[in-house]
């Protein structure tokens, strides 16, 4: 191989690498006692159906919002609420198979954790 297609090669790699991959989801849960809201990930995988997030900035996503960004990146992610263009930066927390057990394994501050 010459030194051009191997650099070329490499920087396509790294180019790939570092762009996020855009997804959406609505909002289906969310408690501002604790700043948590879970999030309908894209289909694909159902055992990781839906995340949970923790909000860090102040208004947070809403139910019923549809939230844009990389969704499925781990730890710090920047989303944009599909309608308004409001931005939320999020802190994926963990994935889950249903709704329910990500608010039954939600914060013990999350006060809608208890609700029936």
């Amino acid at each position: 191989m010459n030194r051009r297609t191997i650099f070329l090669t490499f920087a396509a790699a790294m180019f790939a690498s570092a762009v996020a991959i855009s997804a959406e989801g609505p909002v289906v849960w969310a408690d501002t006692t604790c700043d948590y809201v879970i999030v309908q990930l894209p289909e694909g995988n159902p055992d990781e159906a839906f995340g949970l997030y923790k909000s860090r900035t102040k208004p947070m996503p809403k139910v019923g919002d549809i939230v844009e960004g990389d969704i499925l990146a781990a730890f710090d992610i920047e989303v944009t609420e599909k309608t308004t263009g409001q931005k939320y930066s999020l802190f994926h927390w963990a994935n889950g198979k249903s709704r329910e057990t990500l608010v039954r394994h939600s914060p013990v501050q999350c006060a809608s954790r208890y609700k029936k």
